[in-house]
C-alpha cells in the first residue's frame, strides 16, 4: 500500500509525514503562522535560510550526494564493498541512498515553493523580497536539474502541496527542463550581481548554471542550437570570476574564493563529511583525528594513470592527489600507495587518495568545510567545449588554456605541464575536453553527469578503456586487487544512462507505478 506522503507545513520548510487517511490532521498550533513568518525582513530571511538548510542535510549535500554521484561517476572507486552495485553501474531501485536523497531533494523544493507562494504578501522590504524570490528560483532550478539528469522526468511540484496534489505523475524530460530554464531565467532577472549575504549565489550563478543546462541539452548533437545558448550564458560570466592558485582552491579553510560560483555553506553545527570520505585512515593528514576517516572515495587507477601519462608532473596531481605514499604516527611510519596494486598486501591502499579539499582540521566525522557545486574553471571548460562545436578548436583553445595555465603557474617555478593545447581537429578537441573535465573536476561529482551527456556510446567506450587498463587486466590470486569491471554491453550502457526511479517514491506516490520505471530496471 502506498501510504507515506511528504507535505510541507509551510513553516520555513518544516515537513511532516502523515498517512493518507489522516491527511493534514497534524496539529500546527505550536508553529507560527505564515503571516507572522513573512511579516518582516527577519522572518523572510529565516524562510530563505530554510530553503538552504535542507541542502545541508545528510541526505543531500552532507553525504548522500557524494555517495551516489561520486561512486557511480565512473572515475572514482569506493573501497567499501557496500557500494559495489553503485561503482559497477548496477544500482537497483530499492537502493536506500537513492530513495532518501530523492525525498530530501523534494524537501528543498517544498521550502522554495512555500517561500515563493507567500512572499509577495510579506511586509519585508522590496529589495529583500526580490532577492529572496530569485534565490528560491535558483535553488529550485538547481535541484530539478540534478534530478532530471539523474532520474529523467520527475514530478514537477512548483506550488505548496495540497490535498489535491499529493499524488503527481512524472513529468516529461522536456517539461522538466522547461521548468528548470524558467526558474533560472527568473533567478537571473531577480538576483543582484553581487549578493549582500556572504556565500550566497548571485545573478551570475544563474547564468553559469543555465550554461550548464544548455550544455547538457546539446548532448552529442553537433549542430544543436543549445551550444550557442551555452556560450551566450557563459560569456555573461566570463571574466567576472577568477582562477585562484590551486593551493588556495584546494584548501577548505579558504571559503568562497574568487573562483567559487555556487558553494554549499556548511558550519560547525551542520558539517560536511567530505574529509571523512576521502582522507587516509590514521594518517598525518588528519593529525587531530579521534575518529578515523574512511578514505573510501578514490580515483580509479585508469583515470589516474591516464591523467599522469597525459600530463607528467601536472601540479593538479601533486596538489590534489595522494598517489605515492603518506606518513602516519608523526612521520614515523610510511604507507606506500603506488604501484601498490602489484603487492600482495594492503589491498585497501592500492588506489590514490584525493587530497583536494581535504581538511587537516578533521577530528571526527564532520568539518565545517564547504562544498563547491560550481566553479569558474568549470565555466571555462564549458565555453571551450561549446565553442569548439560552434566555431572549431582555434576559437576554443583560449578558454581551456586559461585552466591549464593556472595549473602550471600554481607550481614554483612554473611547471611545463599541462601544456597549452593547439593543432587539434574538432573531433580530437571534442574527445580531449571530456577527459580534461575529468582531470580538472575529479571527485567533484560532475563526472557522473558528464559521462552521460555525450551519450551511451561515449560512456561505453570509457568503460572499455577502464576494463582494458593494465592494472585491471591482471589476474592476481584475489580479485580484490582489481577495480570493478564494467559490463561493456550496449544494453547495460543504455540502462546506466539514468538511475532507477526510487522504489520509495513509487510506493508513496499513487500517480506513479512500476510501469513508470526507467528503462532496464
Amino acid at each position: 500500500m502506498k501510504k507515506t506522503i511528504i507535505y510541507s507545513l509551510g513553516l520555513v520548510g518544516t515537513m511532516a509525514l502523515v498517512s493518507c487517511n489522516s491527511l493534514l490532521e497534524e496539529n500546527t498550533d505550536s508553529f507560527p503562522s505564515a503571516s507572522v513568518i513573512y511579516s518582516n525582513d527577519k522572518g523572510v530571511e529565516a524562510a530563505l535560510t530554510g530553503c538552504y538548510s535542507e541542502l545541508l542535510s545528510y541526505n543531500v549535500f552532507q553525504s548522500d550526494y557524494h555517495t551516489i554521484f561520486c561512486t557511480a561517476g565512473g572515475t572514482m572507486n569506493n573501497t567499501s564493498s557496500s557500494y559495489n552495485d553503485s561503482k559497477a553501474q548496477r544500482i537497483e531501485p530499492d537502493n536506500k541512498y537513492l530513495g532518501r536523497h530523492f525525498k530530501s531533494c523534494y524537501r528543498v523544493i517544498a521550502n522554495c515553493n512555500d517561500l515563493l507562494a507567500k512572499i509577495d504578501g510579506s511586509g519585508a522590504s522590496d529589495a529583500l523580497k526580490t532577492r529572496a524570490k530569485g534565490e528560491a528560483h535558483l535553488l529550485r532550478g538547481m535541484i530539478y536539474f540534478n534530478l532530471v539528469r539523474a532520474f529523467g522526468g520527475v514530478p514537477l511540484r512548483i506550488s505548496p502541496i495540497t490535498s489535491n496534489s499529493l499524488d503527481m505523475p512524472r513529468a516529461s524530460v522536456e517539461d522538466t527542463y522547461k521548468q528548470i530554464i524558467a526558474d533560472l531565467e527568473e533567478a537571473a532577472n531577480l538576483m543582484p550581481e553581487v549578493n549582500p549575504v556572504d556565500g550566497r549565489p548571485s545573478r551570475l550563478a544563474a547564468h553559469a548554471l543555465l550554461g550548464k543546462v544548455y550544455l547538457t541539452l546539446a548532448g552529442n548533437q553537433e549542430n544543436s542550437p543549445y551550444w550557442q545558448k551555452c556560450i551566450d550564458e557563459c560569456m555573461l560570466v566570463y571574466n567576472k570570476y577568477q582562477l585562484v592558485p590551486l593551493q588556495t582552491l584546494y584548501n577548505p579553510q579558504n571559503r568562497n574564493t574568487a573562483e567559487s560560483i555556487i558553494e554549499i555553506q556548511f558550519s560547525d553545527i551542520n558539517g560536511s563529511t567530505w574529509t571523512q570520505g576521502v582522507a587516509p585512515d590514521v594518517s598525518d593528514f588528519t593529525p587531530n583525528s579521534s575518529s578515523n576517516p574512511y578514505g573510501r572515495y578514490r580515483p580509479t587507477k585508469y583515470i589516474f594513470d591516464t591523467w599522469r601519462n597525459q600530463y607528467p608532473d601536472d601540479p593538479r596531481i601533486k596538489e590534489g592527489i595522494i598517489y605515492d605514499f603518506y606518513t602516519k604516527n608523526g612521520g614515523k611510519d610510511t604507507v606506500t600507495i603506488c604501484p601498490a596494486y602489484t603487492s600482495e598486501k594492503g589491498s585497501s591502499r592500492m588506489w590514490p587518495y584525493l587530497k583536494k579539499f581535504l581538511d587537516t582540521r578533521y577530528v571526527a566525522q564532520y568539518t565545517n568545510q564547504n562544498f563547491i557545486y560550481l566553479r569558474y574553471a568549470d565555466v571555462l571548460l564549458m565555453l571551450a567545449e561549446a565553442t569548439n562545436e560552434v566555431s572549431g578548436p582555434d576559437m576554443a583553445y583560449q578558454y581551456v588554456n586559461e585552466v591549464l595555465a593556472r595549473a602550471r603557474n600554481s607550481a614554483e617555478p612554473a611547471a611545463e605541464q599541462p601544456a597549452d593545447w593547439s593543432g587539434m581537429t574538432k573531433e580530437e578537441f571534442r574527445h580531449r575536453i571530456m577527459y580534461e573535465r575529468f582531470y580538472e573536476l575529479l571527485g567533484e561529482e560532475t563526472e557522473y553527469f558528464d559521462m552521460r551527456r555525450r551519450g551511451y556510446q561515449f560512456m561505453l567506450d570509457y568503460w572499455t578503456a577502464h576494463n582494458n587498463h593494465p592494472a585491471n587486466c591482471q589476474n592476481p590470486s584475489s580479485t580484490k586487487y582489481k577495480e570493478n569491471w564494467f559490463v561493456c554491453t550496449t544494453e547495460m550502457a543504455q540502462r546506466a544512462m539514468l538511475l532507477p526511479f526510487p522504489t520509495l517514491e513509487i510506493n508513496s506516490n499513487n500517480a506513479i507505478t512500476d510501469e513508470d520505471q526507467n528503462p532496464g530496471y
